[in-house]
C-alpha cells in the first residue's frame, strides 16, 4: 500500500489537461452523449480534454479523440502499444475513467503523476466486487445516483464528501421546445428511447407489453427512437405501421420533436444509471414508467407520481399503468407539467460548471493512498482479450472470483 503525496497535486497555470477513457464514444448510448458533451464544450470551462475510445473504429470529425478499435482478436500487448499511441505528446494532470473496464491493463500507461476521477454512469451487473479494487485506485469519484455514490462509500469508508461528485446530467434542449397540437392520449403515444437490445434494455420483453395493451382494448401508437442490435427482431414482430413506428437515429430538432409527441416513456431494463433519454423527456413533459431496480431512473419517476415505478419485470404491471393513463387525459396532463418540473435542475450549463469545478478540485487535492493494480502475470499480454474472456469464464464455471472481463464489442 503505497502512502499519498505530503503535498497537493499541483495544477500548472493554464487550463487543466484531461484525460477522459471510454469504451464507446460516437454511438446512441447516454453515457457517449455526455463524453461528446465534454469534447465539444470542455474547453470553455478551462479544460484541454482530449477522449481515447477503446472499443471503436475511427470516427471523422472529432479532433482531440483517438480510437484505438479494440477487438476480441487483439491481445493486451498490442493494446496498449495503440493505447500509449493514442496518447503520446499529451501529459495529464487528470485521468477520468468513464468505465471500470480496462484499469489493470492500461491505467499505468496514462501518467503516473495525474489524479485519477472514476466517472460512475450505471449500476452495472458485478459493480460492487469491481470498486473492491477500484474505489482504491481512484482520487475522486463521479456518480449519476445515490445508490453508487452509496456503492462507492461502502467500498470505501473513508472517502472524503468533497472527492464525491453527485452528477446531474446535461439536458440541452432547443428554446423554445417544439410542441404537439394533437389531444393528449388520443391515442395514447408511448416511447421506448435507446438502444434496441437484449443485453440491459430486454427488448425482448416489449412484445408481452405489446400483447398486453391488446387485450385491454385501449388505443395506442408505440414508437421506437433509437437503433441497436434487437431492431430487426422486434420490427418481426410488430408489424403494423399504423400502430409501430421505428424512428431509427435522430438528432438535434428531429430528436426533440419526436419526444415532444410523446405522452408517456417506459423501461424495461434490468439495470440503468440515470438515463439521459428520461431527463430529456421528462424535459418536454413526457410522463417516465420505470422499473424499481434502484437507479436514478425509478427516482426520479418516483418524484413525479410513486404509481410510475412498476415492480423490475412485471410487464402486466407496466401496462396496467399505461392502461390507466389513456383512460384518464386529465392525469395525463397534470403528470406531464410535474414531469417537467422535476428536471429543471439539469440544465447543461450547471453541470458542465459543477463537473469542472469539481475535476479541478481533485487535481488539486493530495493523491489519495493507492493499493497496487492487478497484476499480469506471464504470458497475460501475448493473449487476446477473447482467450481473456474464455479463461475467466472458465474460472467463474469453477467458483472461483473474477473482478475483471474485456466487453464484448457493441
Amino acid at each position: 500500500m503505497s502512502a499519498p503525496s505530503p503535498k497537493s497535486h499541483e495544477a500548472a497555470a493554464g487550463p487543466l489537461r484531461v484525460l477522459n477513457l471510454c469504451t464507446q464514444f460516437a454511438g446512441l448510448g447516454g453515457v457517449e452523449s455526455v463524453v461528446r458533451d465534454h469534447h465539444w464544450n470542455d474547453d470553455a470551462h478551462g479544460l484541454d480534454s482530449r477522449f481515447c475510445v477503446f472499443w471503436e473504429p475511427s470516427q471523422p470529425g472529432w479532433d482531440h479523440a483517438r480510437f484505438l478499435d479494440f477487438s476480441d482478436a487483439l491481445t493486451i500487448r498490442t493494446a496498449r502499444r495503440r493505447f500509449r499511441d493514442g496518447i503520446a505528446g499529451f501529459d495529464p494532470q487528470l485521468v477520468v475513467w468513464h468505465t471500470v473496464w480496462g484499469w489493470p491493463y492500461l491505467d499505468d500507461l496514462a501518467g503516473s503523476s495525474a489524479a485519477r476521477v472514476l466517472f460512475l454512469h450505471s449500476d452495472t451487473p458485478g459493480l460492487a466486487a469491481q470498486l473492491a479494487t477500484r474505489a482504491w485506485w481512484a482520487d475522486g469519484f463521479a456518480c449519476v445516483n445515490d445508490r453508487l455514490v452509496q456503492r462507492v462509500r461502502d467500498a470505501r469508508p473513508d472517502i472524503a464528501p468533497e472527492r464525491i461528485h453527485r452528477v446531474h446530467y446535461p439536458v440541452d434542449p432547443p428554446i423554445p421546445l417544439p410542441s404537439s397540437d394533437r389531444e393528449v392520449g388520443d391515442p395514447l403515444v408511448i416511447g421506448f428511447c435507446g438502444r434496441l437490445d437484449f443485453e440491459q434494455k430486454r427488448v425482448d420483453r416489449i412484445p408481452e407489453l405489446v400483447e398486453q395493451l391488446g387485450r385491454s382494448g385501449i388505443r395506442f401508437r408505440m414508437e421506437f427512437l433509437g437503433d441497436g442490435p434487437k431492431r430487426g427482431w422486434l420490427q418481426e414482430r410488430l408489424t403494423d405501421s399504423s400502430r409501430f413506428v421505428f424512428h431509427g437515429r435522430k438528432s438535434g430538432r428531429e430528436y426533440w420533436e419526436t419526444l415532444s409527441s410523446w405522452d408517456a416513456l417506459f423501461f424495461v431494463s434490468d439495470y440503468e444509471g440515470t438515463p439521459i433519454a428520461l431527463l430529456e423527456a421528462m424535459t418536454c413533459g413526457v410522463v417516465p414508467i420505470h422499473p424499481g431496480i434502484g437507479s436514478g431512473g425509478d427516482q426520479y419517476s418516483a418524484q413525479v407520481d410513486p404509481t410510475l415505478v412498476y415492480p423490475a419485470g412485471d410487464i402486466a404491471t407496466l401496462a396496467s399503468r399505461l392502461v390507466q393513463l389513456s383512460r384518464d387525459g386529465g392525469s395525463i396532463r397534470k403528470l406531464r407539467a410535474r414531469s417537467a418540473e422535476v428536471v429543471a435542475g439539469h440544465a447543461a450549463h450547471r453541470y458542465r460548471e459543477a463537473m469542472a469545478e469539481f475535476q479541478r478540485r481533485i487535481a488539486l487535492l493530495p493523491r489519495l493512498e493507492t493499493r497496487p493494480l492487478t497484476g499480469r502475470p506471464f504470458p497475460t499480454d501475448w493473449l487476446s482479450f477473447g482467450a481473456i474472456r474464455r479463461l475467466m469464464d472458465w474460472k467463474r464455471r469453477r467458483g472461483q472470483t473474477v473482478s475483471e472481463a474485456p466487453p464484448s464489442p457493441r
